[in-house]
């Protein structure tokens, strides 16, 4: 113990950018975006049209990338571990995300072709066709040659507050070939400000420590690789929700309000974000619900749901109204590949060529449909356990894991505790399903005070799910390989780190263990 406190005392006499953390995850994200100028990379030749990127893809070429990409991502890994708020309790944590940021700002899409068709879509708007309507990649410009296989000759399935930023970023950087797609990054940019805003004064509020929530949620690399390098519009729907959260905690009814206009208006980038109306609703009586009767609590509960649905309702109804609309419930359903990462996708590979010995028929489609009832299960399952588990099947709870029970008279942080769990569940629910979707409810996962032992195996599940979607887009390893190549590098992770401290307080620490 002596020995840390040396330690974090020498690093908090060090200049900030001098820390070995900072600098560590620095350079991963420098050589995360060399890598992504390699060829393999990038759709075509757009980089090509500049002599010194054109010579950089003459020496790096797509296997030199590969091991760039990989190095750069145990660098930013490493980076992240080391400047945890208990081994570097003085770094200022919105510095850092800065700083790892800026080699991103320029350079392609990174683990995601996506940025891509937002401009593309752009360009259908400004020529006056309906998104809804007119198929990718089809309306020739700028953009077309670049959109996904995958996604060329489908309509847009976003709903219309994304099809309206993806259309003024393209038309304020004049539909250029390269820079339209790069701004796409700017709304992004935005949200993640946003939510280093506000996640620390969520975690205030319900009784976390700001920094651990800061460095869970929003430091974390999969927001770093996902959304500041990839530009996924999902982070305007998290930023939204984060906002919705805190202004229902802070200000009683006069938050449910607040807070269920902007969960519609997060749904207008990302419709999973529109089941944050149940926890908004019940942010403000929930530190009553402990002291009523099973069916009060019931009613009250559904009285303040219902208000925040109708709240809700009425404004994504009305913002869709008033612009596109609701085709995205008809657009083109790509079925999703065969060889996704999804879990439906994933037991589709490992049965489906037995019954594809005895019948033709598609499986992926029944097997997604079982996988989103199974998630709304869980959802249900979770709010049982939250909100009704001290009454209705009561069970014993450890007494340092009284924070995170049901059964605690204090109700107040689980409606958060349940968005975060739902968030999740729906993620892996359907034929379709991307390591950023973790981010919906990863990013409060820091206010609910969990223990250093539940960090670190979430600092493992972040390993693997950067390995999943990287084999998969960079290095053509197979979702199942790369689903078990992912959990053994995590497992290694969860070895080594036995006794890592990640919270700054012992108390904090030992919560929930």
């Amino acid at each position: 113990m002596a020995h840390n406190d040396a330690s974090a005392a020498s690093a908090a006499a060090m200049p900030w950018w001098r820390r070995r953390g900072v600098l560590s995850g620095f350079l991963g994200t420098v050589l995360i975006s060399i890598a992504v100028l390699t060829p393999g990379f990038v759709p075509n030749d757009i980089l090509d049209r500049s002599t010194p990127l054109r010579w950089l893809r003459v020496v790096l070429d797509l296997q030199v990338g590969r091991v760039v990409m990989a190095v750069g991502l145990v660098l930013l890994f490493r980076g992240w571990v080391l400047v945890r708020p208990a081994a570097d309790p003085t770094l200022r944590l919105g510095r850092v995300l800065t700083l790892w940021a800026l080699p991103m700002l320029v350079v392609p899409p990174v683990f995601s072709s996506d940025a891509f068709l937002y401009a593309d879509q752009g360009w259908i708007i400004h020529l006056g066709e309906h998104p809804y309507y007119s198929p990718l990649a089809e309306m020739g410009g700028p953009f077309a040659e670049n959109v996904h296989p995958v996604w060329k000759g489908t309509t847009a399935v976003y709903p219309p507050l994304a099809l309206l930023s993806q259309y003024v970023v393209a038309w304020a950087t004049g539909f250029h070939a390269y820079w339209s797609v790069i701004a796409m990054r700017i709304p992004v940019l935005l949200a993640v400000a946003v939510m280093a805003w506000a996640v620390p004064r969520l975690a205030r509020a319900h009784g976390a420590d700001p920094r651990t929530a800061l460095w869970v949620g929003v430091l974390n690399p999969l927001v770093v690789i996902h959304f500041i390098g990839g530009a996924h519009n999902d982070a305007g729907m998290v930023a939204l929700v984060t906002l919705a959260m805190l202004a229902a905690t802070r200000w009683g009814k006069a938050g449910l309000v607040l807070g269920s206009v902007l969960v519609a208006l997060g749904a207008g980038f990302k419709q999973p974000g529109l089941i944050a109306f149940i926890a908004v609703g019940l942010v403000s009586v929930a530190p009553t619900l402990g002291r009523l009767t099973l069916v009060r609590r019931f009613w009250r509960m559904f009285a303040y749901v219902g208000a925040a649905g109708v709240i809700t309702a009425a404004t994504f109804i009305a913002m869709s109204e008033l612009t596109f609309g609701f085709g995205w419930r008809h657009a083109t359903n790509i079925g999703e590949l065969t060889w996704g990462m999804s879990p439906a996708s994933v037991v589709e590979q490992i049965i489906g060529p037995f019954v594809r010995l005895f019948s033709d028929y598609p499986l992926l489609p029944v097997i997604a449909k079982i996988f989103t009832v199974v998630a709304l299960l869980t959802a249900a399952v979770f709010a049982w356990y939250f909100f009704f588990s001290d009454h209705i099947a009561p069970r014993r709870v450890p007494e340092r894991a009284e924070h995170a029970a049901a059964n605690d008279k204090d109700f107040t942080s689980h409606p958060i505790r349940w968005l975060v769990w739902a968030f999740n569940a729906i993620a892996f629910s359907g034929a379709g399903f991307h390591t950023w979707y973790m981010i919906w409810g990863g990013s409060m996962f820091g206010v609910l005070r969990y223990s250093d032992r539940i960090l670190r195996w979430a600092i493992a599940a972040c390993i693997m799910f950067v390995v999943v979607q990287g084999g998969l887009e960079y290095y053509a390893l197979r979702p199942i390989p790369g689903w078990l190549l992912g959990a053994g590098l995590g497992w290694i992770f969860l070895a080594r780190t036995r006794h890592m401290r990640i919270n700054p307080c012992a108390d904090a620490a030992s919560e929930g263990s």
